[in-house]
């Protein structure tokens, strides 16, 4: 296995480059030192202190082959707040697989996604713009690394995987990629207050550029840039321990993706309904038990939280997840938090998509996966949870996959990687998974111990109240 750290694939966004799309890198005449990978760039909650932060890396099996490999490019997750490319090594994925792993680091919270009336039209969505800087440089260097750049599979999880669904929406990203696995792009609440992050998941209707022009002046004018005529040279000049400080830790103002009229014209869910995408072969699917919303551990509190988030709707769900019939207040608001944002929106979209292109569905099962650090709360399959098994260096120090386990993960990476070089997830030693049908097709549940199956789309839309969930106002309706 070959690996090559910290690749510059733009310049560095600072100074008149900050807030920007991402320009060429300088081109080096001597040997580039990629041996280390580079920070992450500077987000909520995250102590980078350098914007410097646009390069990527490739690791490639090392056995020569005549034949180009396909290529596997991983976006990180984070809420679009944090996050960095260094802590998911594709050795695994690229050695198992016998594909060329790429991942990319991109501008996060304020100073990926700002927009302001000072910054003209179509301002925002510069970390959008960054990861397709990181496609366009695969498409014109990876051959150099063993992979073949019209083979090109997007993925990502959480953010990563909502970075996923814009991309299979925006204009500018049409022939960068030719097939995409969407992990987990689905967290934001369907209704009521989103008290994790802005709507920016695969079903939200994302801000307008006006929308955010507006929230972009008023953080404008928190950091110190009051005099409209210099509030792009202010805010460029502003140091970013006083952005830090002053705007929330980098999330206090539009901080994710938005409908900027070019990098994204339309939300996705919008350009999946209307069949205007890149109409590419993609994989998608969560986790049983997702919840981003965070679940009360009291009668009370369940259902004061009940009736805030769905208001005249609230007995139909206090109907629908009696407590009387789970074992605490929190496995029932877990259960009900995951059926309504995550599972439910997946299927739907799932629906949607599969009218236009080859989809291949997916539910996460595993229930015993490695704690997430909710220590005696029962998380179930929690968000995220997959990752320890595509990404092996996430498993704690210490501590192994059981049996089990390590049956699941050499199962999704074997699925991932033959969906990556063939189209199609079926791979030898795992179980048929076939296209995806609409109201009629099945779903893989992904289950530890070789016990994947396919479940039924319309007894898994049961089990989880979909009915219900489908039929109710969703946020922007």
């Amino acid at each position: 296995m070959t690996q090559w750290l910290g690749i510059p694939y733009a310049a560095p966004p600072v100074g008149e480059l900050r807030w920007q799309p991402p320009q060429p890198p300088t081109p080096w005449t001597t040997p580039y030192p990629a041996v280390q990978y580079s920070a992450g760039c500077p987000g909520a909650g995250v102590p980078v202190t350098s914007e410097d932060c646009l390069y990527l890396n490739v690791a490639a099996p090392s056995n020569p082959t005549d034949k180009h490999l396909p290529v596997m490019v991983w976006i990180h997750g984070g809420g679009f707040q944090f996050g960095a490319s260094s802590e998911f090594s594709g050795v695994n994925i690229a050695s198992s697989g016998g594909v060329v792993f790429v991942s990319m680091n991109y501008r996060l919270g304020v100073l990926g996604f700002l927009a302001t009336s000072a910054f003209g039209a179509h301002a925002g969505d510069y970390g959008l713009q960054d990861q397709q800087a990181a496609l366009r440089w695969v498409q014109k260097n990876i051959a150099a690394f063993g992979g073949d750049p019209h083979d090109v599979t997007i993925f990502g999880e959480s953010a990563g995987g909502s970075s996923v669904c814009d991309q299979l929406a925006s204009p500018a990203a049409s022939g960068l990629f030719g097939r995409a696995i969407s992990e987990s792009g689905f967290y934001n609440s369907i209704t009521g207050v989103n008290t994790s992050y802005q709507p920016q998941d695969c079903k939200s209707t994302l801000p307008t550029e006006a929308q955010a022009d507006t929230a972009g002046d008023a953080f404008a004018t928190r950091v110190g840039c009051t005099d409209p005529a210099q509030e792009a040279e202010c805010l460029r000049s502003t140091p970013l321990a006083t952005l830090r400080a002053d705007a929330g830790g980098l999330s206090g103002a539009t901080n994710s993706p938005i409908v900027n009229g070019s990098t994204l014209t339309m939300s996705p869910s919008v350009a999946f309904a209307r069949g205007q995408f890149n109409r590419v072969s993609t994989i998608m699917g969560t986790l049983r038990d997702e919840d981003l919303i965070g679940s009360p551990t009291t009668s009370d509190a369940f259902t004061a939280d009940v009736q805030a988030q769905y208001g005249s709707f609230a007995p139909q769900v206090l109907a629908a997840y009696p407590l009387d019939r789970f074992a605490t207040p929190y496995i029932d608001y877990r259960t009900m938090m995951a059926d309504a944002n995550t599972i439910c929106p997946a299927l739907r979209t799932e629906d949607t998509l599969s009218r236009w292109v080859k989809v291949y569905g997916y539910e996460i099962d595993d229930t015993d996966a490695a704690s997430g650090g909710a220590g005696s709360l029962p998380q179930g399959a929690f968000h995220g949870a997959e990752l320890r098994l595509l990404f092996p260096g996430l498993i704690a120090a210490g501590t192994t996959l059981d049996a089990n386990q390590q049956a699941l993960a050499n199962q999704m990476t074997a699925e991932w990687t033959a969906f990556g070089t063939t189209g199609n997830p079926t791979a030898t030693g795992t179980p048929a998974w076939p296209q995806f049908q609409g109201h009629n097709g099945t779903v893989m549940s992904l289950q530890p111990a070789g016990d994947s199956q396919l479940v039924n789309r319309q007894e898994l839309s049961a089990v989880h109240n979909c009915g219900l969930w489908d039929r109710l106002p969703h946020q922007g309706d």
